[in-house]
């Protein structure tokens, strides 16, 4: 009876963790970027637009690049008149820029419990959802990175050195499939900083 009693369980535990599994969004794909759908980034009364492809789209006077956004002189932000170290300001501003890239085109592939993510330039970074901490270099920062499913949801969070923290949220829905990035991102080293919003939309190809 015992016997019997611990069958049951193991293969329901078995059950729900195929059920679970099967419930994940299928990253993988090649995904262009829904420039119409894909919304800015708004900061309070700021707003903070994402740029396309290698295009510099100005943000609050600054430039950016990479097909990133960038923060500009100490008058962008809301940090206008701090103390900050020049030092810890530039990788605070280096680390928004590299949270905030909207590439054009993305290819994601999946290995075992890993999507391996690569952008239109040939960059790649792996997010494995484990939630497990990795370090990895991006740019001239280190970057923390964790990720975990959040039942059909992959959420990928990450710190970069300079004190910018994002969550990110892979979501794919719809028939043909759209893959959603919803995004937050932060710095903690920018006096007055406050969280920014926004959302990368791309269509299957």
């Amino acid at each position: 009876m015992c016997t019997h009693f611990v069958v049951l369980v193991i293969a329901a535990a078995a059950t729900l963790g195929l059920s679970s599994a099967q419930d994940r969004a299928d990253l993988t794909g090649v995904w262009k970027l829904n420039v119409d759908q894909t919304t800015t980034a708004s900061q309070g009364a700021a707003t903070d637009r994402p740029s396309y492809g290698d295009r510099r789209v100005p943000l609050g006077g600054g430039p950016a690049g990479m097909g990133g956004v960038g923060h500009g002189p100490a008058t962008a932000g809301g940090y206008s008149g701090g103390r900050a170290d020049p030092e810890d300001l530039a990788k605070a501003r280096e680390g928004l820029r590299l949270a905030m890239l909207t590439p054009e085109r993305l290819t994601i592939v999946r290995k075992g419990n890993a999507y391996v993510v690569t952008d239109a330039n040939g960059t790649s970074h792996t997010l494995t959802a484990d939630g497990k901490t990795t370090s990895s270099e991006a740019g001239a920062l280190t970057v923390e990175t964790k990720s975990k499913w959040d039942g059909p949801v992959l959420v990928v969070e990450r710190k970069f050195e300079g004190g910018v923290k994002s969550t990110d949220r892979y979501t794919v829905s719809g028939n043909p499939r759209r893959l959603v990035i919803a995004s937050k991102v932060q710095s903690t080293k920018i006096p007055g900083d406050r969280e920014r919003t926004f959302h990368r939309v791309y269509d299957l190809q």
